[in-house]
């Protein structure tokens, strides 16, 4: 598919209000702005906010207007004027506007005026297909308009995360002196600030503190494992590494494949679950290990390394995360093999990649055992 594809799907927008709001707000994350919060894209009053979020220390209220029929400049300023009197209504300083029609920069102009001194911005058709053919675009162009990545966009997309990835790689090593040698002590990180926070998370009366200490819960971190906590984990791994902060410490909010270079949802090797259904699914597996972590206190070596090998291939089967799963299922293991056999995993897990990743499959196929027999090698 070409450029004009993204244009056509967007001009004769026919997938409604709900999907333009929420594709308003994935935007609104790759340009850089944070707390973005739909307000009821489903229906009911929203108070003259579609979207409301922050950016450079401004509140900001956002609304998307995606007539399916081409509008004329008068009807479009109607809208806009409508719609940007809830910048004062909620107590805003700034105001983001996204139309799916062409608008002149005369036209981009004349809006932008009638702001009267609050900040503006126009994310009109033009704009809007410049943001999604880029490279940092191409998943939300995927899941809003269904529209793949061509072999080009692929390349491009690489070539941009590998030079993130050795520019950082080349920062780090100028700075060795406060980089961080080992992902446990991105963990140790994590610990020390739980324990910061101790008064304020012990004070919680949450449903799914019952049943565990929280001062259990800083000695054995995995052992009161949540969604949250995985977010946040996944922040702290991909620290410098180049990820665009729209998906760090977040689910996935497209589909995506696991399978050869040049492979479709169709001929992948694996499909993850659906963005939908993550937050059931992730819940549910830390609800999981918290529960199997208790019954694996105590146990034969053997039988916590199968229970290790089943938590580290389900995290990996749900794939949360839009990237980044492979190192955050490497920490989790890691820290839970710290807990339960006071042992850590050796790098060399994962040092033959081939070998892992059959191990990954033949678990998939049921057959756990080559996993169990890679942990247990690599325990030290």
């Amino acid at each position: 598919m070409s450029s004009s594809d993204t244009e056509n799907r967007l001009r004769d927008w026919r997938y409604g209000q709900v999907q333009a709001e929420r594709l308003a707000a994935a935007l609104l994350h790759i340009e850089g702005f944070r707390d973005v919060d739909p307000q009821h894209p489903l229906g009911g009053p929203d108070g003259l906010k579609d979207v409301l979020c922050k950016k450079d220390d401004l509140l900001w209220v956002a609304a998307a207007h995606f007539p399916p029929t081409r509008q004329s400049f008068p009807e479009i300023k109607t809208k806009f004027i409508h719609d940007l009197n809830g910048v004062s209504a909620n107590g805003a300083q700034a105001f983001a506007f996204f139309v799916n029609q062409h608008l002149t920069a005369g036209e981009r102009n004349d809006l932008t005026a009638q702001c009267s001194g609050l900040t503006g911005e126009i994310y009109h058709l033009e704009r809007m297909c410049g943001l999604l053919n880029a490279p940092k675009g191409c998943g939300i162009r995927l899941e809003y308009l269904r529209i793949p990545m061509t072999e080009a966009e692929q390349w491009a997309f690489w070539s941009n995360m590998n030079a993130d990835v050795i520019r950082v790689l080349v920062e780090n090593e100028e700075r060795h002196d406060i980089r961080l040698s080992r992902l446990d002590n991105k963990l140790d990180l994590i610990l020390a600030r739980t324990k910061a926070l101790d008064d304020h998370l012990t004070a919680s009366t949450s449903s799914l503190a019952q049943g565990w200490s929280p001062f259990e819960s800083l000695e054995m971190p995995t052992a009161s494992l949540t969604v949250s906590t995985l977010c946040w984990l996944h922040r702290i791994v991909t620290e410098g590494l180049g990820y665009p902060e729209s998906v760090r410490g977040r689910l996935r909010a497209v589909q995506v494949w696991i399978g050869r270079s040049g492979s479709s949802l169709q001929t992948a090797d694996y499909v993850p679950p659906s963005p939908r259904e993550l937050v059931g699914l992730t819940s549910d597996f830390v609800v999981w290990w918290r529960q199997r972590h208790v019954e694996l206190r105590g146990k034969t070596k053997s039988d916590v390394v199968a229970g290790l090998a089943v938590f580290h291939h389900r995290f990996l089967n749900i794939h949360p995360f839009l990237d980044g799963n492979g190192r955050v299922s490497r920490v989790l293991l890691d820290q839970a093999a710290r807990e339960l056999l006071n042992q850590s995993v050796g790098q060399e897990f994962t040092s033959n990649p081939a070998e892992y990743f059959r191990s990954l499959v033949e678990a998939d196929k049921g057959n756990f055992e080559p996993l169990q027999h890679r942990i247990m090698a690599c325990l030290e």
